[in-house]
């Protein structure tokens, strides 16, 4: 697990290489090195977890004809050795990333389809001229932003390292204030910086003087005899194995659901190192779920670890959330992960197991049922109305008259969502959940959890987003994953006989933070409330300031929009 960075071009100046590095540094704090060559370099900073004493990044080949960095976690790695192995090529140590580059040369650009991981790979190719290659892997776990010019393209892990590679000064993009209210977070393909990109799941950039981004080809899905919970916990259990192979002990982030509560019950049954951590939030509050936490740590025989999110820090904590996450993202609950993640490292770990991705493979939220229930052709508008900020008509109602002409001289934030939601597929559910997987959750949750627990040099681990838990997914029958009011059925029944029945007995709820509650309290109300006293997003012609001053108003009078508040804050604080 790294960061990485680079360029190709002959315009960029690598004395701006060691900038981009420390901008990147808590997330590869343990080796720092770059390789340059005429008009092209690559730099890596390196967390070391699989055999740390091998491993070292850029990877070059005998003849110096290519070189590559990645970041991420090859989970077969072993098995490629294996394979370079049966064709003369011996790969010393036990670093998943040292197969990469054999494995390149042995299968040339197909080599990235027969990973099983999470990834981004950068590879410039010497051979037959000069070519600079960016793959991001088929869920986007690990983020890449990249910056096209005139001449070449730079790319960085974070936003932070990329600004550091491009000598002028990066723009706010006018446009992302509108994706942003519309998403919840800046999507794929876009930024909020004018001209810088992120590569979506499953793309590939090629760069030799032009720049061509398109999909890679990848593996057919495997062949699965049986889709029953029987077969998703082998499955779970397979994944899980091959996820935990490093010799340093591993965190997980249980919440006391379903999904990390499987996770949890996997690892203790194959290791005597796992230790459980659970987030709670000052107050009483009814999401509190460490009584379900406490029953599955006791359950699988490990220790839990409690990390509390007090009041008070919030004025110091939420400028860091924001540097960290490089995009605005409004989600309260990143603020949770912050702190949990903050926890881990402290207290040691280097990887910890995450459940995200489970909901959008087998259909776990409520949203899923009522989008099927509706019968009018407008479905699709109500949808992503409830994975916005707030609904479109009411968040447009924010917008200067201006910025509403800007946005609608061309296709808005809403309408291209609402095309992708449309593209075709076997049933109402799985165009939904294919929305889902290739949008919503690289854009919304997986980089989140890549820069927030990278920030803390915690790798973040997410077996639900394994390429054959997708595949699994995607072939599994609807039925199995809603049907009415019951939803993610077949990981309910995966997870019967493992999981305590008190978490099989209770009803769904989602990672939250209590930003209602919080917004009660003068610590955060008054942050928020001065945040938004001189909003530069009103200054600069997006938003307007009687309507955003219409909103603290009334959500002093007794309406409540906390989240609102909490999203514009972000965005405030996010403006460079």
């Amino acid at each position: 697990m790294c960061r990485i960075f680079g360029y190709f071009g002959r315009e960029f100046d690598s004395s701006l290489l060691d900038a981009a590095r420390d901008a990147q540094l808590s997330g590869g704090p343990d080796h720092q090195h770059h390789v340059t060559g005429d008009g092209w370099a690559l730099g890596c900073n390196r967390l070391s977890i699989q055999d740390p004493r091998s491993g070292f990044q850029p990877f070059t080949n005998v003849d110096g004809s290519v070189h590559l960095v990645f970041n991420g976690e090859i989970y077969n790695f072993r098995a490629i050795r294996d394979e370079l192995a049966r064709h003369g090529v011996h790969v010393s140590g036990d670093s998943d990333g040292s197969v990469l580059l054999p494995y390149y040369e042995l299968h040339g650009d197909s080599f990235v389809s027969r990973l099983e991981g999470m990834f981004t790979i950068a590879l410039v190719d010497l051979r037959s001229g000069r070519r600079l290659k960016l793959w991001c892997d088929p869920l986007a776990v690990k983020s890449v932003y990249y910056a096209v010019t005139h001449n070449g393209v730079a790319f960085a892990s974070e936003i932070r390292g990329l600004a550091a590679l491009v000598k002028v000064p990066l723009d706010i993009d006018a446009f992302a204030v509108d994706e942003y209210l519309n998403w919840q977070c800046l999507p794929g393909r876009t930024s909020l910086y004018r001209g810088v990109s992120s590569l979506l799941p499953g793309e590939r950039l090629v760069c030799d003087g032009q720049t061509v981004v398109d999909r890679y080809l990848e593996c057919p899905d495997p062949a699965e005899e049986e889709h029953t919970p029987g077969r998703l916990r082998e499955l779970l259990s397979e994944e899980v194995a091959s996820m935990s192979v490093q010799d340093s002990p591993i965190a997980i982030q249980l919440s006391g659901g379903l999904d990390s509560s499987i996770l949890a019950m996997l690892l203790a049954q194959r290791r005597d190192d796992v230790t459980a951590f659970h987030v709670t939030h000052e107050g009483n509050h009814p999401s509190d779920e460490l009584f379900y936490a406490r029953a599955v740590a006791a359950h699988a025989g490990i220790p839990l670890q409690v990390v509390e999110v007090a009041q008070a820090e919030l004025p110091e904590l939420l400028p860091d959330l924001v540097t960290t996450l490089g995009m605005p993202n409004a989600t309260p609950h990143a603020l949770s992960a912050f702190v949990l993640f903050r926890a881990i490292s402290q207290s040691g770990f280097r990887v910890c197991f995450v459940g995200d991705g489970a909901d959008e493979q087998f259909g776990g939220y409520r949203r899923y049922s009522t989008a099927l229930a509706m019968s009018d052709a407008a479905w699709p508008s109500r949808y992503l109305d409830r994975l916005s900020l707030i609904p479109e008509a009411e968040y447009r109602q924010l917008y200067t008259p201006g910025y509403r002409e800007l946005i609608d001289s061309r296709q808005t934030s809403r309408q291209r969502a609402e095309q992708l939601l449309s593209c075709p597929a076997t049933s109402r559910l799985e165009q939904i959940l294919t929305f889902d997987r290739l949008h919503k959750l690289p854009s919304l949750n997986l980089r989140k959890l890549d820069h927030l627990s990278m920030a803390h040099a915690v790798e973040g681990r997410v077996p639900y987003c394994q390429p054959r838990i997708s595949a699994f997914a995607r072939h599994t029958d609807d039925a199995w994953k809603v049907a009415g009011s019951r939803r993610k059925q077949i990981l309910w029944d995966a997870g019967a006989g493992l999981i305590p029945p008190v978490v099989q007995a209770r009803r769904k709820q989602p990672f939250t933070f209590p930003v209602s509650a919080f917004m009660r309290s003068a610590t955060l109300w008054d942050f928020v409330v001065d945040v938004l006293s001189r909003p530069r997003l009103c200054s600069s012609g997006f938003l307007d300031g009687v309507a955003v001053r219409k909103v603290i108003e009334e959500h002093r009078a007794g309406t409540d929009h906390s989240r609102l508040l909490w999203g514009l804050m972000v965005l405030e604080m996010s403006l460079p």
